[in-house]
């Protein structure tokens, strides 16, 4: 996921993209050391899996139109669906805002009802 929202660059499409340019775009993404060894395992991977080829007689590769479909699915889905949903989640977000949403409420209520059956001694910890 990391790898390949970096790769959905425009910049990317008509020039490829180099391991070095991974590595320098994963880890600004990241915010943390993301080495070029893991952006070769990682580009091996993607490859394999037909979501990046090789050009050739170059050492850059560019998405496949199925790597642009996985990329852009998978980037969608965790800022539309998985981020919010895991903010709606957090205990820490304030009652006035978990109020507003529904899936909010819902684990609200079931991690009340989880700790009262743990609290009760039905269920180990």
């Amino acid at each position: 996921m990391a790898v390949l929202e970096p790769i959905l660059k425009f910049g990317h499409v008509i020039d490829g993209f180099t391991n070095r340019q991974v590595v320098k775009l994963t880890s600004r993404l990241l915010n943390e050391d993301y080495t070029t060894r893991q952006a070769t395992y990682d580009l091996r991977r993607l490859r394999r899996k037909g979501l990046i080829s090789r050009l050739s007689h170059k050492q850059r590769y560019q998405l496949t139109p199925k790597g642009r479909m996985v990329a852009v699915l998978f980037t969608k889905t965790y800022g539309r669906i998985i981020a919010p949903g895991l903010t709606a989640m957090d205990r820490d977000l304030p009652d006035e805002v978990a109020l507003r949403s529904p899936l909010a409420r819902a684990w609200r209520r079931f991690v009340g009802a989880l700790d009262k059956l743990i609290e009760s001694g039905r269920l180990a910890a």
